[in-house]
């Protein structure tokens, strides 16, 4: 899986694309290397139709962005054996994210960004102490109508006693966005999330693929299905989410959401 994830880096960094990174900082799961630029402040917001769902805040700082909100993607289960898709966690997280923009040090290169993201509040519920940690470096580039995603993750999480212990998963996600419809842009993604049950902690993968449409200039809408590792597909979850970017201090151009 490294020796993979090495060779697509390196067809990243060789592509022969030039135009401006996105901002969206994750494609459905899974993070991108997109920054926004400094200045911008990036908002999302979804639900699915169980009614759990996220909201974050993403500020640019130049070479850098942090992040702020909340979100239940962990999930906990204390008689997993019964309930397999366990309940929703709601986990108030932070992030900071610093890298490189495309083509910043050589003709060819990926964006490259190291992030991390740690817990700082947990609703109530049974796990009590709920934490979760997650470190990441992950490189992306534009390669015409398709961009892609590749990198991996260190992630730790526990509760109460209990602790999972760093342990390394590869992500990755593309975005592509045919020519003839250059507001629509399908999605797909692959990431490991803790799942905290009642003596220990594993890693789940969560696969989701969808559709962003830049419903306004400044915004986005998406529509998508997320699995489960521990789910069958009458479980699947589906998720409507909507993004939106402002920079107050000068109109945003043109590829500020559908990149473009």
């Amino acid at each position: 899986m490294n020796r993979l994830a090495l060779i697509l880096l390196v067809v990243l960094g060789t592509a022969r694309a030039a135009t401006a990174d996105p901002v969206i900082g994750r494609v459905l799961t899974a993070p991108t290397a997109w920054l926004p630029e400094q200045g911008t402040l990036v908002g999302t917001a979804g639900v699915d139709r169980r009614g759990d769902g996220s909201v974050l805040l993403a500020y640019g700082l130049g070479l850098a962005s942090i992040e702020f909100g909340t979100d239940t993607d962990v999930r906990g289960c204390t008689a997993c054996d019964g309930d397999l898709k366990g309940d929703a966690l709601w986990l108030g997280r932070a992030a900071f994210r610093l890298g490189a923009r495309q083509d910043a040090w050589f003709p060819g290169m990926p964006a490259v960004v190291v992030g991390l993201r740690n817990t700082f509040a947990a609703r109530g519920h049974k796990f009590g102490g709920a934490r979760v940690t997650d470190a990441y470096l992950v490189g992306s580039r534009v390669l015409g109508p398709v961009r892609l995603h590749i990198g991996g993750s260190v992630t730790d999480g526990g509760f109460r006693q209990v602790s999972l212990g760093p342990t390394v998963r590869p992500l990755a996600g593309f975005e592509w966005t045919p020519v003839p419809y250059p507001k629509t842009s399908v999605l797909g993604d692959v990431m490991w999330i803790p799942k905290l049950e009642l003596d220990h902690v594993k890693l789940e993968w969560v696969a989701g693929w969808g559709v962003r449409y830049q419903a306004l200039k400044y915004g986005s809408i998406e529509l998508a299905v997320r699995h489960r590792q521990d789910e069958g597909l009458q479980e699947s979850t589906v998720l409507v989410r909507v993004n939106g970017v402002w920079n107050p201090r000068r109109d945003p151009p043109k590829n500020r959401i559908a990149d473009r």
